[in-house]
């Protein structure tokens, strides 16, 4: 025999229960799906299934350094990690994050910030790890996605000439419900063989380039006020969306023309013969102008009326996405104007990137000091209310306080769920589950 035979019985495990049928205690747990429960005799093969409570897990969004710290704290051969361990903030944060994770209280999705920004650096599988062992494989879907939602809900309801209705449900925007009880094991896939992290060095280096030119050469001089920054960023996102789409389709042009039968194209010339984004946002607002919700066809005509006036009054400056970034990029400006010399780091445009796309979807996010500190800049009459979701370092015992408060509020019903689910292994260190 070239291994072990495989007994379906090995799937079923603890906690056990007296079998219905049977009556030995055998009766274990052989999947959990969803919010329901089923149970297996090892011995007598009886199964049952049970309906769970009903989940509502607080979404927490942890940053890339949360995530650097908290795998540093787990492995002492990489640098750093004695800095860590010497602050006992970090071992409380973990193990409260990984209790209310056991608990099915919170939810810490991954998001594309994790992936690339692990990508860059030089410890990518411990913080792969990291960032996956806290999110359980659910992973909120690209920004691209949450900016072509709003957009085409802003042309949706300009169509249907009402006022737009933004979803902020998060289930909307994660790979998968996060209410649903977890199983003992989760899936993952190895690294994006798209995703080249010399290319994503070029990108943040170029990009961190033009925003310290701004700091330099243009918010640093200009006197002007907050709102006046806020509505140039919000106004100005559609007409970068407009040449950007435009500059594509020139570049594709020059591609088609320049090609010679019988040569392979290259890998980038292959690139840009693909839709891009922006042509994409276009293209779907035009869709929406052409085909009603309700069925049918509007005209030639009446699509190109549409279109037209949606993009004449700037609808896009709309879009809660493009508000928030703004917003970030304002209060950058205005710490320029009064006299801040150092630019933001390189990290602040993926910070405000990951801020303006997924904020209204979290309940919580703890981020760094310097992110938290640019909502704090914003004057009180534009602030979001959502930015009092945010915490940093300079909060943290607020942060803690937030998660023992989830955790102290878990209910009778809750407490014996989980004990029959994952057994009482799982409630230690819960004040309110003892005795329950």
């Amino acid at each position: 025999m070239l291994g072990n035979e495989f007994d379906p019985r090995d799937l079923i495990s603890g906690p056990w229960r007296a079998c219905p049928a049977c009556g030995k205690d055998k009766f274990g747990v052989i999947n959990i799906g969803g919010s329901r429960l089923t149970r297996r005799c090892r011995d007598c093969w009886h199964g049952q299934e049970y309906r769970l409570p009903e989940l509502r897990k607080k979404i927490i969004y942890l940053d890339q350094f949360v995530v650097s710290n908290l795998m540093k704290l787990e492995n002492r051969a990489i640098k750093g990690h004695a800095n860590v361990a010497a602050d006992p903030f970090w071992r409380e944060l973990h193990d409260l994050l990984f209790q209310l994770i056991h608990l099915q209280m919170i939810c810490c999705p991954d998001s594309g910030s994790h992936e690339e920004e692990s990508r860059i650096a030089p410890f990518n599988p411990e913080l792969k790890k990291t960032y996956e062992a806290l999110s359980g494989g659910i992973t909120f879907k690209a920004f691209d996605s949450i900016k072509s939602n709003q957009i085409a809900e802003l042309a949706t309801a300009w169509a249907e000439e009402r006022e737009p209705s933004f979803d902020f449900e998060s289930k909307k925007v994660l790979s998968r419900n996060p209410n649903e009880w977890n199983e003992r094991f989760y899936v993952v896939v190895g690294d994006n063989p798209f995703i080249s992290p010399a290319e994503l060095r070029r990108v943040r280096t170029e990009l961190h380039a033009n925003i310290a030119r701004l700091f330099r050469d243009v918010w640093g001089k200009e006197k002007q006020s907050f709102e006046y920054w806020y509505e140039l960023e919000r106004k100005g996102f559609q007409g970068h969306l407009l040449n950007a789409a435009a500059t594509h389709k020139r570049e594709r042009a020059k591609v088609i023309s320049a090609f010679k039968p019988g040569e392979e194209p290259s890998l980038e010339a292959l690139d840009k013969l693909l839709p891009s984004f922006p042509e994409r946002i276009i293209e779907g607002i035009e869709s929406i102008m052409r085909f009603p919700r309700g069925g049918g066809l509007r005209s030639p005509e009446e699509q190109a009326e549409l279109v037209r006036s949606f993009l004449s009054k700037n609808r896009t400056a709309e879009a809660p996405f493009v508000k928030l970034q703004s917003l970030l990029f304002a209060a950058i400006a205005v710490r320029a104007e009064r006299g801040q010399k150092e630019p933001p780091n390189q990290g602040t445009a993926t910070d405000i990137d990951t801020l303006s796309h997924l904020l209204p979807f979290c309940d919580a996010m703890f981020m760094d000091n310097g992110c938290r500190s640019l909502l704090q800049n914003i004057p009180g009459k534009l602030r979001p209310p959502e930015t009092a979701k945010v915490y940093s370092p300079n909060v943290k015992a607020e942060f803690l306080n937030y998660l023992r408060s989830i955790r102290d509020g878990i209910s009778a019903e809750h407490v014996q769920a989980i004990r029959e689910v994952y057994g009482a292994a799982h409630l230690g260190g819960v004040p309110s589950a003892q005795g329950q």
